[in-house]
């Protein structure tokens, strides 16, 4: 702030003392008055933001991600659930219990004659429950793809939102330190212009620059609020729970083929686990309606206590007991005809999904993996040529400017040049780790990488 208020009365000096040329130097009062609001606001509200200088690693997010994010605590309760439903399933129906009076009217008043016990347990013909089970069980394995595709989708937006973080931070860098070197720029135009060594147009070229570079600041440190409060959802953190700067990451060496990622995809993407365990649930449905036409069975047991003192020509008064046997009659073809075709419908339906996700698997992998490639040799030529030549051109027109021998305009031309090429590297460098992170999304684990 002090350098602008310096600004501020070389130019009203230059405006009272010189006198000339007073309509630009009005242009260049208001300039640098544009200028020193910028700064203050840009001061202001960096003061506001919540801020954490300490290092995050993405490692530690993910910890935290597998044990706080809400999606993946739902999902790991609806597994839990879901195999909790697999006892169930495979159990046998409640037992019927019973007790009865008898007598006849004249009996009953002097007191009961038989008392009937008997309890009654129905039995499903064989391999109905054991289908069931096998249902149940076939669910529970789809309910664990699910709690992976909710692990995996949760790994990939925080990989994705941590490397944004790492990319807003670092292209901040790089423009507060071209605002560094833009400031002595206009310093010296300031005192060459003060000694009548330099024209008006060079301080306002090197103030104008110099405000487009904090306008950019300040949309930077915008868009680095929007990104941790991405993260903090999340977490399940605070909103206002301030987030650390991110480490370097390392642009990781992809070791497997094409080939080899797609044969990894389909043993481990959890799409196509809960597509085939779906399959295999409306296997066991549909054997278990063809099951429906077979009866099922109904045993009981029932014990009649005859009354002290009670005896007829066809009882000696000794209780009788007796075992009754029963069967459903599967009579109805109008329900058992549609759930036998139902369930043939069904596993078609889930034959069909399951050859759509393999579909999108291959698709999905194919393209995170030609996207990481390209990115990766876009990262490449940035590092290796555009950026050391664009900061050569710059530290060489710097030091032509500091000697007189280049004009302001070439100078902010190779800045813009040497911070264009940075900006679009760390974008670069953010797409080609992201989409490595989409890879193993597409293929449903880690991969292992080599000469990191």
């Amino acid at each position: 702030m002090l350098m602008w208020v310096h600004s501020m009365h070389h130019c009203l000096r230059g405006s009272f003392d010189r006198r000339r040329a007073a309509g630009a130097s009005l242009s260049v009062c208001l300039v640098a008055l544009v200028s020193l609001g910028i700064s203050i606001t840009g001061s202001t509200e960096e003061t506001a933001l919540s801020s954490d200088d300490s290092p995050v690693s993405l490692d530690a997010l993910l910890v935290e991600a597998r044990g706080r994010n809400p999606a993946l605590r739902a999902a790991r309760e609806q597994w839990r659930a879901a195999k909790l439903r697999v006892p169930q399933a495979s159990a046998l129906p409640d037992p019927m219990v019973g007790y009865m009076v008898m007598g006849t009217m004249l009996e009953t008043s002097l007191g009961p004659q038989k008392n009937i016990f008997e309890a009654e347990q129905m039995v499903p013909f064989p391999g109905k429950l054991w289908e069931k089970h096998r249902i149940a069980g076939a669910e529970a394995q789809a309910s664990q793809a699910k709690l992976q595709m909710t692990e995996r989708d949760v790994i990939l937006k925080v990989s994705e939102t941590y490397y944004d973080l790492y990319a807003t931070d670092a292209v901040t860098g790089a423009v507060e330190e071209i605002e560094e070197a833009l400031k002595k720029f206009e310093g010296i135009a300031q005192a060459r212009y003060a000694a009548q060594g330099g024209s008006q147009r060079d301080v306002a070229k090197a103030q104008v620059e110099v405000s487009d570079v904090l306008q950019r600041l300040l949309m930077l440190r915008q868009q680095r609020e929007t990104v941790a409060a991405m993260l903090n959802a999340l977490l399940d953190r605070d909103p206002h729970t301030p987030v650390g700067r991110a480490e370097q990451p390392e642009l990781p060496t992809l070791s497997q083929t094409l080939e080899e990622l797609l044969a990894m995809a389909e043993k481990k993407r959890p799409e196509l686990g809960e597509a085939s365990a779906m399959v295999k649930r409306e296997q066991h449905a549909n054997t278990l309606a063809k099951l429906e036409y077979l009866p099922d069975v109904s045993v009981g047991f029932q014990y009649n206590r005859i009354g002290a003192g009670t005896t007829t020509m066809a009882n000696d008064g000794r209780d009788a007991w007796m075992v009754p046997l029963k069967i459903n009659v599967p009579l109805w073809q109008n329900r058992l005809i549609p759930s036998v075709l139902e369930a043939k419908r069904n596993l078609r339906a889930s034959q069909a999904k399951l050859a759509q996700a393999e579909n999108l698997t291959e698709y999905e992998v194919k393209d995170a993996y030609y996207r990481f490639t390209a990115a990766k040799q876009v990262v490449e030529v940035y590092q290796n040529a555009l950026i050391p030549e664009a900061e050569l051109a710059f530290q060489s027109d710097q030091a032509g400017y500091e000697a007189g021998r280049v004009d302001v305009l070439n100078l902010i031309d190779s800045e813009r040049v040497y911070l264009n090429a940075q900006v679009a590297y760390y974008q670069a460098l953010a797409e080609a780790l992201k989409s490595f992170a989409a890879l193993e999304r597409a293929v449903g684990t880690s991969l292992v990488t080599s000469d990191q």
